[in-house]
């Protein structure tokens, strides 16, 4: 029988206390939360894309055309695929004799980008002296065909379509010259008539198109989505790793 020295029965004794300690510890410990801002990093997804019309308006132009010198008007339009740009000229006629003699005749040249040219004459009416006509241009025969886009968001994807869209226009952000000319109707006394005011307004009527929802991804902005692949470590194996303990003899 091995006889143990009271030094050997102490060593014991201490190292089983230590033992006992590591493990209670090992028990209890729990590792800090770890915050994490890590996002999903995904690949393009396609969203469908739909279409429908939708009017458009410019700052109405407000003149006195002179007569023997045309009023001209140049403005860009930065919306794209444009069905029809329209004209609305009116005027009333300040120097009619008798509301009949002498009406004035307006006139309006739109020549669009690439040169296309529409025009129109119009006579003031009698009695009325008023006189009112619409000029319009036709753009886009038809709907684009795009009906799906991809991208890593809904406003990613609507950024891509808008960018290529802009990109093949004939239109969007070039310029429209609009010239407006009065005939003067007074014959025997045309001294007395300078020209005439007139208001034009200005709409027009395009496609737009809007970015559909996908169940494919779950949601529309990814890129807000916390991270599936944080690690996480159990309570044991923290406090192994970290106190070197975890060895039972």
């Amino acid at each position: 029988m091995i006889l143990l020295r009271r030094n050997d029965k102490i060593i014991i004794i201490v190292g089983v206390f230590i033992l006992l300690a590591a493990g209670v510890g090992v028990a209890l410990y729990s590792p800090p939360k770890v915050e994490t801002n890590s996002t999903i990093t995904t690949g393009p997804t396609t969203y469908p894309v739909t279409w429908e019309d939708r009017t458009g308006t410019l700052p109405s132009v407000s003149k006195f055309a002179t007569k023997g010198q045309p009023y001209s008007y140049t403005f860009t339009v930065n919306q794209t695929n444009i069905k029809t740009m329209s004209f609305h000229l009116t005027w009333v006629d300040n120097k009619a004799l008798l509301k009949r003699f002498g009406l004035d005749t307006f006139t309006l040249d739109v020549i669009a980008p690439g040169g296309k040219t529409v025009s129109f004459s119009e006579k003031s009416q009698k009695r009325t002296k008023a006189g009112d006509f619409i000029v319009n241009v036709s753009g886009t025969d038809s709907q684009p065909s795009v009906t799906t886009i991809t991208g890593n968001s809904t406003g990613d994807a609507s950024a891509r379509l808008r960018a290529a869209l802009r990109k093949d226009d004939s239109w969007a952000g070039k310029e429209f010259n609009v010239t407006v000319t009065v005939t003067i109707g007074e014959r025997l006394l045309k001294f007395r008539d300078k020209g005439n005011n007139f208001d034009l307004a200005i709409n027009y009527t395009y496609y737009d198109f809007t970015i559909g929802k996908t169940s494919s991804t779950g949601g529309d902005d990814l890129g807000d989505l916390p991270s599936t692949n944080t690690t996480w470590t159990p309570p044991y194996m923290s406090m192994i790793l970290n106190t070197g303990c975890g060895r039972f003899v």
